[in-house]
């Protein structure tokens, strides 16, 4: 009965880390049009400028080439000042879905034991355990947030001159980020 359990337990924990795995490639827009459709009102968002600077608050508008972020205030981001924009997801959906699958287990074992005693001590671990599990993992997958938003690359271009003239002689090297 113990090998039974311990199977169950390994496939359901292998199920959960494929669905994780699969769940996080997804695709980027790379334009504000782009990001209209993937973006809604009140969604927490983490915007990195140019400058480097990130900045956590729930999206108030987006309408154009301009974001709208409420933070303790107000702050527009134009397309040309955003570098990446990320969706923060919290541990409690990961935690609900352990402490379901742990819920699961603990009521399969139930019902193949139903006279076991310490039924409720098992209820309690496995919801516990399962709960601590799922928020771990959605904290493993979700770290840093996931990405909706990321500038083009920016186009280097190097230019080579030479220079040549009956007094001068060289190159010009021109390197554009």
């Amino acid at each position: 009965m113990l090998t039974l359990k311990r199977h169950l337990l390994g496939a359901v924990t292998a199920s959960i880390g494929l669905s994780a795995s699969s769940a996080s490639a997804q695709t980027v827009a790379t334009s504000f049009e782009e990001l209209e459709r993937i973006l809604r009102t009140g969604q927490t968002v983490e915007v990195v400028d140019a400058g480097g600077q990130r900045t956590r608050g729930k999206i108030a508008d987006l309408a154009g080439a301009s974001l709208v972020v409420l933070v303790p205030a107000t702050r527009t981001f134009t397309e040309a000042d955003v570098v990446e924009i990320k969706a923060i997801d919290r541990l409690w959906n990961g935690a609900l879905i352990g402490g379901a699958v742990g819920a699961g287990l603990a009521t399969w074992d139930y019902l193949v034991d139903p006279s076991e005693p310490g039924n409720a001590a098992v209820y309690a671990v496995a919801i516990g355990l399962g709960t601590a599990i799922g928020a771990g993992i959605d904290a493993l997958v979700n770290r840093g947030g996931r990405v909706l938003y990321a500038a083009p690359p920016q186009r280097r271009t190097t230019l080579l001159s030479l220079v040549l003239g009956s007094h001068r002689r060289g190159a010009q090297v021109s390197i554009r980020f």
